[in-house]
């Protein structure tokens, strides 16, 4: 398959970059909209404003997974001058609307995804060092270690929490000021 460019309006920057492959794009919509139909039917008895969350963290989630990992995204944030650490500590609001959806699990998933962000942040802290991706994997190890133990979390509100902490971790702090391979 050729590497085609595509050119990304504005307003899809911060997911995208400006400048993506569209084989990037493809990746990105699907696994988007798997992690999205996966979450709907193991948390189907959802009342309806919690499934349409749900669906949208999944979108939103799901497809940070693939497009944390892709140059365009890469490329975006290390010529922006946006705080790396904003961009991670911003990703609080969903993890809190991920809890406050299943609050039976609030503390379980708001460990994870604090000690995501901690991990996140001391892996752009050493993005001069050669343990930033080591840390980043250190961390991302860790939240799944905490998760383990709350086996009551549901799955939807797991497999969001582990794939928010793994574009956080192994996706952007792990390549935050990193020359792409």
């Amino acid at each position: 398959m050729k590497n085609r460019v595509v050119n990304i309006p504005k307003p899809l920057w911060k997911l995208h970059g400006k400048q993506t492959y569209k084989q990037d794009l493809v990746m990105t919509y699907l696994i988007a909209v798997i992690v999205m139909l996966v979450n709907l039917k193991a948390g189907s008895e959802l009342v309806l404003w919690k499934v349409i969350v749900v669906a949208i963290l999944s979108m939103d989630i799901g497809g940070g997974v693939v497009s944390n990992f892709t140059r365009g995204t890469i490329n975006y944030y290390r010529e922006s001058k946006l705080s790396p650490y904003l961009f991670v500590w911003f990703h609080l609001l969903q993890a809190f609307a991920l809890a406050f959806i299943y609050q039976v699990s609030f503390f379980p998933i708001s460990l994870a995804m604090i000690t995501a962000m901690i991990g996140a942040s001391v892996a752009i802290a050493f993005h001069r060092t050669a343990m930033q991706r080591q840390i980043s994997v250190f961390f991302f190890a860790l939240v799944v270690l905490l998760l383990s133990l709350f086996p009551e979390v549901p799955i939807p509100a797991k497999t969001l929490t582990l794939l928010m902490s793994f574009k956080l971790l192994a996706g952007f702090s792990a390549h935050y000021g990193k020359p792409i391979e």
